[in-house]
């Protein structure tokens, strides 16, 4: 049995953990999970570098047919000022995205939300944010939309 929209949606704190960096919240009608994955400023011996870099998946329902469909966003920001010169870009995506990703940087100090740090590391995975909403949804008896040709 499908659980009613306004309980699900009143349940969704319950999916924060303080041992994960990935808030969910519920907003109207719908879902909505987001992950700080990167924000750091790193000065090297030449260069001063910024990096920004969000994630969320968001959740809309159509109770009708007690079906959920998903739809993802990212948004990555840089900066660096040095001998080079100024550069600055932003890249957004919205669609489905699935994936891994793992970065290291060495050379530089970086002041990150963790503290200052000589080696600047960061790692990105689509089913940390998304297996655990995902399984949730599906516990209450929720399913996913089929696509088109599903």
């Amino acid at each position: 049995m499908t659980t009613p929209l306004p309980e699900l949606l009143a349940l969704v704190p319950t999916l924060n953990s303080p041992d994960v960096p990935i808030v969910y919240t519920a907003e109207g009608a719908t879902i909505v999970g987001r992950w700080d994955v990167v924000s750091a400023q790193t000065l090297y011996p030449t260069e001063f570098a910024t990096i920004d870099r969000d994630f969320s998946v968001t959740v809309t329902f159509d109770e009708t047919k007690g079906t959920w469909k998903s739809k993802d966003h990212e948004t990555q920001t840089t900066s660096s000022f040095g001998s080079g010169g100024i550069s600055f870009g932003t890249s957004t995506f919205s669609g489905k995205k699935a994936g891994k990703e793992f970065h290291l940087e060495l050379g530089g100090i970086s002041n990150t939300p963790d503290g200052v740090t000589p080696v600047l590391a960061w790692s990105f995975d689509s089913d940390l944010i998304k297996k655990p909403l995902f399984a949730f949804l599906e516990q209450h008896g929720w399913t996913k939309k089929r696509g088109l040709f599903g």
